[in-house]
């Protein structure tokens, strides 16, 4: 299931130093948070988790396979309700077709999870 322009949405798209940032805007009304948890909207893991993949996707044009997740730290929840906007900040070190991946994902200065993991091109 395709998260992209149904879940989020993205709003802006930049290089940094060690990789690339993007801003997405979440659709509080969404399905997806009604049940989990109405009235108290809760962005779960494995959307955040596939919202990384379909923003690679979108940076590199190619499909991946999340090959393995070496570390997720959850900080704080995201209430689409709340944190409309949320900046999901990449770092990247490729070799061949296989990619490490670490992501920082907040909103101002309030951080909601850290990330590193590993894909590979398929």
């Amino acid at each position: 299931m395709n998260l992209k322009a149904d879940f989020f949405e993205i709003k802006d798209y930049h290089q940094t130093e060690k990789g690339f940032d993007y801003i997405i805007e979440l659709n509080p009304e969404h399905f997806i948070y009604r049940a989990h948890f109405p009235e108290n909207p809760i962005t779960p893991g494995v959307c955040i988790i596939q919202i990384i993949k379909e923003l690679l996707i979108d940076r590199w044009q190619h499909d991946l396979f999340l090959q393995k997740i070496h570390n997720i730290k959850f900080l704080n929840v995201i209430n689409p309700l709340e944190n409309k906007e949320v900046t999901f900040s990449f770092s990247v070190s490729s070799e061949e077709n296989t990619h490490k991946i670490g992501v920082m994902v907040f909103h101002n200065d309030k951080p909601f999870a850290k990330l590193s993991m590993r894909f590979i091109n398929r």
